[in-house]
C-alpha cells in the first residue's frame, strides 16, 4: 500500500512529489492521463499560448531556473521547464504515466483509499492528493445550429494546428484571456477575422521582453539577485490586490487600464465598445499589449452584436445580419470544477465528493473536505488567485499537507478529516471579504456558479493565505 498516491503531473503534482521526494518517504507515486507531465501547460498550446505572471515568479520556489528567455514565458518553455524538473520523479520511477483515473473510494475497514485506473490494476493508498488543475475542460456556449457548422471548429484548449488558417474567414467567439493571445496570431494569418464579443474585458499592460543572456547567466551566478527580482515581483503583484479586495481602491488599476486604451485605440467608437461598465477585477483582468492593436487591423472586425444562431458556414447575429466564416474557434473558457464529471471520488459512508458539492465546492481552506478521510485538494475550491502566482499558493498546501501528515503520525492515528465547524468557517471568512471586493462587481465571469456564489477565489492576499495555513489548528480537524 501507497502512504501517497498523486493524482495530477502538472504543476500541482510535481511540486507534491518533489517535496515528499526531499523528505525522502518511500511509499509514494504520482499517476498521470496522459503521456507526460506538464497539465495545463501539455493541454494548451494554442498559437500566442503564454503565462500572463512574470516568469520568475511562475516557478516554484525549490525549482528556480535562471534562464526564463523571457519575462512572460510562452507555452513551450513552461512545459519544457516542466518536464526538466520532474526528470528525476521519472528517472526515478516515480509516475506512472497513461493512468487515468475513474474512481477513487474510501475504504472503510483498510482505512485507505482505492484507486481505480482506465484499463489498470487498482491502487491503495492511505493519502490521497489530487492536483487535477481546472484550466482545461473546455466551456463551450450553447448557440443555437452550432452542430450544424460545416467547417473546422474548436476549442481554444483543443487546438487543431492542422487546420490551415492562411487565407480563411475566422470568427472567434470569446475576449477571454485565451483569446486575447490568440487573437493576435489570427489577425496575422487570417484573410478576415471577426472576434464576436459578449463583454468586454479590463486590459492592462504587458510590457514583455526578453532577458538578456547576460542577465541569466548573471542569474545563474547570483541566487540572491534572481530571488530579489522574484520577490519585487511578488511585493508588487500583492499591491495589486489592494485594487482588487476593496472596490474603492481600483482607481489606480481601472486608470491604469484607461490609458492603456486611450494609447493604443484611437477610434472614440472601438474604444467604447471595448469599455467595461463594471469595476476592474469584477472579471479576470487581462494582460496585453497586441490584443487592441491586432482588432484594428483591416482585416479584422469587433462585433458585438449577439449572436442568434450558427449556420452551415456563417454566424446569423440578431439584427439579421450574416458573418461568413470558414473556421470557428471558440475562445470562451474553462469549467474549473467539472473534472468531477470525469472522476467519482466516495468518501466516508459511500459519499460521493460531486454531491457533496452539489449546491457549492467547499473543503477546509481549499484543501481538506469534510467527509472524505485523507484527500487532499491542490489548488481546490476557494484558493485560485486572480492578482498573483498560483504557483506560491500551490506550495503553501503542499507544506500544510506534509504537516497535517506529521501530525497525524505524532497522535499515531491513521486519518485525519477537516471538521464540518472549521470547513464552514473557512467559507464564512471568504465570502465576507468577497462581499466588498471589486470580484462581487456584478459581473459573470468564472469565478462564480449560476446563483452568483464564489466557487474559486481566495480573497485575501498570499502571503495571509499562507500565514492562515501555518497557524495549524488541531481542534480544526477529526484525527483516528
Amino acid at each position: 500500500m501507497l502512504e501517497f498516491a498523486i493524482v495530477g503531473a502538472g504543476f500541482s503534482g510535481i511540486a507534491m512529489a518533489r517535496a515528499l521526494s526531499a523528505l525522502e518517504h518511500q511509499r509514494w507515486m504520482v499517476f498521470e492521463k496522459a503521456a507526460e507531465v506538464g497539465g495545463t501547460w501539455r493541454e494548451n498550446h494554442y498559437p500566442g499560448a503564454a503565462c500572463d505572471v512574470p516568469s520568475h515568479l511562475y516557478s516554484l520556489a525549490g525549482a528556480a531556473n535562471p534562464h526564463w528567455s523571457r519575462l512572460y514565458p510562452r507555452q513551450a518553455e513552461i512545459q519544457q521547464h516542466l518536464i526538466e524538473i520532474a526528470a528525476p520523479l521519472k528517472e526515478a520511477d516515480r509516475i506512472r504515466f497513461n493512468h487515468r483515473l475513474l474512481m477513487a473510494e474510501w475504504q472503510a475497514a483498510r482505512q485507505c483509499w482505492r484507486l481505480c485506473f482506465e484499463g489498470r490494476e487498482p491502487v491503495q493508498a492511505r493519502t490521497l492528493v489530487l492536483g487535477l488543475g481546472g484550466l482545461h475542460i473546455p466551456s463551450i456556449p450553447e448557440i443555437k445550429g452550432a452542430e450544424r457548422f460545416t467547417g473546422p471548429n474548436f476549442h481554444s484548449a483543443c487546438w487543431r494546428h492542422e487546420v490551415e488558417l492562411r487565407g480563411k474567414k475566422v470568427a472567434v467567439i470569446g475576449t477571454g484571456a485565451s483569446a486575447v493571445q490568440f487573437v493576435p496570431e489570427l489577425a496575422r494569418r487570417a484573410a478576415q477575422l471577426t472576434v464576436f464579443q459578449r463583454t468586454p474585458a479590463w486590459v492592462i499592460p504587458r510590457n514583455d521582453f526578453a532577458l538578456p543572456r547576460q542577465l541569466q547567466q548573471t542569474f545563474a551566478r547570483a541566487p540572491w539577485l534572481r530571488k530579489s527580482f522574484r520577490g519585487a515581483i511578488f511585493t508588487q503583484l500583492e499591491l495589486l490586490s489592494s485594487a482588487l479586495l476593496h472596490r474603492r481602491t481600483g482607481i489606480w488599476g481601472r486608470a491604469l487600464a484607461r490609458w492603456h486604451l486611450r494609447r493604443q485605440v484611437k477610434s472614440p467608437q472601438l474604444r467604447t465598445m471595448l469599455t467595461p461598465d463594471y469595476p476592474i477585477g469584477c472579471k479576470r483582468v487581462l494582460v496585453s499589449d497586441d490584443y487592441y492593436p491586432a482588432l484594428q487591423q483591416p482585416n479584422v472586425a469587433l462585433c458585438t452584436t449577439p449572436i442568434a444562431q450558427i449556420e452551415s458556414d456563417a454566424i446569423r447575429l440578431i439584427d439579421g445580419s450574416v458573418v461568413s466564416a470558414d473556421v470557428l474557434v471558440y475562445g470562451t473558457g474553462f469549467k474549473p470544477l467539472d473534472l468531477l464529471s470525469e472522476i467519482q471520488i466516495r468518501g466516508r459512508d459511500g459519499i460521493r465528493l460531486d454531491q457533496a458539492w452539489r449546491t457549492r465546492p467547499q473543503a477546509h481552506l481549499g484543501v481538506s473536505p469534510h467527509g472524505f478521510p485523507n484527500l487532499h485538494l491542490l489548488l481546490g475550491p476557494n484558493t485560485a488567485l486572480g492578482h498573483n502566482s498560483v504557483l506560491y499558493m500551490i506550495e503553501s498546501q503542499v507544506e500544510h499537507i506534509l504537516r497535517l501528515h506529521q501530525l497525524r503520525l505524532a497522535r499515531r492515528a491513521v486519518t485525519v478529516e477537516a471538521t464540518e465547524r472549521a470547513q464552514r468557517a473557512y467559507l464564512q471568512r471568504v465570502d465576507r471579504q468577497f462581499a466588498a471586493s471589486a470580484w462581487n462587481g456584478g459581473c459573470r465571469s468564472w469565478y462564480l456558479d449560476d446563483q452568483g456564489q464564489n466557487i474559486a477565489l481566495w480573497t485575501g492576499t498570499c502571503l495571509a493565505y499562507r500565514r492562515l495555513l501555518r497557524r495549524l489548528n488541531s481542534e480544526d480537524y477529526c484525527f483516528a
